[in-house]
């Protein structure tokens, strides 16, 4: 599952990377099989705002390629 969430402000943004890794922390103490992920998506620009991120649940256990991403 993939979403691109936005936020208009910095300081809306800067809270929701807060509460992501507040949910992993929690997921992963519950010993839950998946991760939330996040990456920001640079110069996206619209009516909604401009702070984007690409947010996908995942298991836990995927590799990861170097750039950060699922393989």
């Amino acid at each position: 599952m993939s979403k691109i969430v936005v936020f208009n402000d910095s300081h809306q943004a800067d809270g929701f990377e807060m509460a992501v890794n507040s949910v992993n922390e929690c997921l992963e103490k519950q010993k839950h099989e998946i991760q939330v992920r996040i990456q920001f998506i640079e110069d996206y620009v619209s009516d909604e705002g401009e702070y984007a991120y690409h947010l996908t649940i995942v298991p836990d256990d995927l590799p990861e390629t170097p750039n950060g991403e699922q393989k």
